[in-house]
């Protein structure tokens, strides 16, 4: 059977440093120097935006500043997202050609690498279910998004689940076009989204999801995953990356 490396590393407060270990686990793993890899993280008060977006379009400024909200560019695609720690992030890195994902299309990616989430999130009691392109989605609301890339020699796949988090912040900070509202006949960001801790009518943990979806994951796809460390590789790849890229003004609010 396969073994999946499990990284259960984080930077709360740190989202910068966060989402540079984010890009070197793919990179070192498409070297082929490391195993594939299920990562779980958390941010503390963070809007991550896709690499191709305007942060200053996406984000209310404003009110970052009032509820002390950090702001992080990733370098997957996609659209802006709110991060606390009642969010749980997930991501997975396999090498180019892995039999999941053979015919290189992120579209695949997606519905493939989304399917341990949702079979962990149904397994904890969430009717959830993939909506193309990127969401699981529990009856009609978003519970969770992800974004990926096919680079570097490597497939890599990133998800946010709403575990338990603060919605009300989330509808100030971020602008959702009002088009994208009406098109979903609701009037605010909140009422398009939903928690795991909403639908199961209790107060859930990150880790409790955590353990469903590594369950999913290896239900699914049939691999054991194994707790395991970075290798010193992806510790000075990452590290430089949060020098030269994650933690400067210029990549995360430009242009």
């Amino acid at each position: 059977m396969e073994t999946w490396r499990l990284i259960d590393l984080e930077y709360r407060d740190n989202p910068f440093m966060n989402l540079a270990v984010e890009e070197a686990i793919p990179r070192v793993v498409g070297e082929g120097k490391a195993p594939s890899t299920v990562r779980f993280w958390h941010n503390s008060n963070t809007i991550v935006i896709g690499c191709f977006q305007s942060a200053r379009l996406e984000v209310n400024m404003e009110a970052c500043k009032e509820t002390g909200t950090e702001i992080v560019r990733r370098f997957t695609g996609g659209g802006a997202v709110y991060h606390d720690i009642g969010n749980l992030n997930y991501a997975i890195s396999l090498p180019k050609g892995h039999r999941l994902v053979p015919d290189q299309n992120l579209q695949s990616v997606f519905r493939k690498l989304s399917e341990g989430a949702v079979e962990g999130l149904r397994e904890l009691g969430v009717r959830a279910e993939f909506q193309p392109v990127n969401d699981i989605q529990v009856e009609g609301k978003k519970v969770s998004g992800a974004a990926g890339s096919i680079r570097w020699n490597s497939v890599f796949h990133h998800g946010c689940i709403l575990v338990g988090s603060d919605l009300s912040i989330l509808g100030k900070v971020l602008n959702v076009p009002r088009a994208k509202l009406e098109d979903r006949h609701v009037a605010s960001v909140q009422k398009r989204v939903t928690t795991v801790g909403n639908e199961l009518g209790r107060e859930v943990s990150t880790r409790e999801v955590q353990e469903a979806i590594v369950d999913g994951i290896e239900n699914c796809y049939g691999v054991k995953v194994e707790s395991g460390v970075l290798m010193k590789e992806e510790v000075g790849l990452a590290e430089e990356l949060y020098q030269t890229k994650y933690s400067r003004l210029e990549w995360n609010l430009e242009p």
